[in-house]
């Protein structure tokens, strides 16, 4: 059995084709998780205040903030479970910068 079985994972992307794909991805592992998807972090940063997910996968380039500001205000509400930073950015910074951070638990 897996260990997102029966987790509630957020994805946060501003981009809906991503929302689609990522659903298709997990399908294909046949496992049962609760996905739940948001295109703005505002939004996203309500849902987890009144219902933390086990794990939050975000990406990094969004429209009201970007994943680093995001990261920083789901910490400011107590949020201790996975997150993971999902980006095409081709800055380098960027990946030092998610793995020298002990919170983002991977980049991909």
């Amino acid at each position: 059995m897996s260990d997102f079985t029966k987790r509630k994972i957020l994805v946060l992307d501003d981009d809906k084709i991503q929302h689609l794909l990522f659903r298709k991805r997990v399908a294909i592992l046949k496992i049962d998780i609760d996905l739940i998807f948001f295109e703005d972090a505002l939004s996203a940063l309500d849902f987890i205040a009144a219902s933390p997910p086990h794990v939050v996968i975000s990406d990094i380039n969004l429209n009201k903030m970007d994943g680093w500001e995001f990261l920083e205000e789901i910490h400011g509400l107590g949020f201790n479970g996975a997150f993971y930073l999902l980006s095409g950015s081709i800055y380098p910074e960027d990946r030092s910068r998610a793995t020298k951070d002990e919170r983002v638990s991977g980049f991909f």
